[in-house]
């Protein structure tokens, strides 16, 4: 029985339906496709991180780098996302930390080609700063007391100079870094012990 000619346009339109729906739209574009396809995954350890100390940030990715078009971009503390990039599967970094509270990490997956500009987030990880600790206020304490508040508070004693400054005479008149300051555990603190102005100077 033939078939008349709106019913075979039909036919050819829904076999062509079917095909663009069976076969991905990247199919023919080897970059978007692993882009497209593409796992990861990002760890840092330690976890917590430490306060002044290094963490070790560490990748993997599949279907990442097959092509030329493919590249992994790394965010978060260490990593600078406009110019670090890794055209590799995986590696790792160590990364300074100098920021309190909550640190994080992120991997994206990038299709360079000019047709596409496709870019994916894969994985991403997160870790709590711990070791945070503040120099104490030692303004008005003798050098003897100075130093035991510092060790007390994980710091020790730095340089010990003089300044003239009748309100602190024999005590401390300034510290470095002052007080409050987000410090890494075991750094030094220096100090000015006061003093009176070289005679005929006189504390008024």
């Amino acid at each position: 029985m033939a078939r008349s000619p709106k019913a075979v346009v039909l036919v050819v339109a829904a076999l062509v339906a079917t095909a663009f729906a069976v076969t991905p739209a990247y199919a023919d574009d080897p970059g978007l496709n692993c882009a497209v396809t593409a796992t990861a995954t990002i760890s840092v350890t330690p976890s917590p991180v430490l306060y002044g100390h290094n963490a070790l940030v560490q990748w993997s990715a599949d279907c990442v780098a097959n092509t030329s078009e493919d590249a992994l971009v790394i965010s978060g503390p260490g990593f600078n996302p406009s110019t670090t990039v890794f055209p590799v599967g995986g590696g790792s970094q160590p990364v300074f930390i100098n920021q309190t509270g909550t640190v994080g990490w992120s991997v994206t997956v990038v299709d360079t080609s000019s047709d596409t500009g496709y870019s994916r987030v894969l994985a991403s990880v997160s870790a709590s700063v711990a070791g945070v600790t503040t120099v104490p206020n030692v303004v008005g304490d003798s050098q003897a007391q100075a130093d035991q508040d510092l060790r007390a508070a994980g710091y020790v004693l730095g340089t010990v100079g003089s300044v003239v400054d009748c309100n602190n005479v024999n005590t401390v008149s300034r510290q470095s870094p002052t007080a409050g300051t987000v410090l890494p555990s075991g750094s030094s603190v220096s100090i000015k012990i006061g003093k009176k102005p070289t005679p005929p100077a006189q504390c008024e």
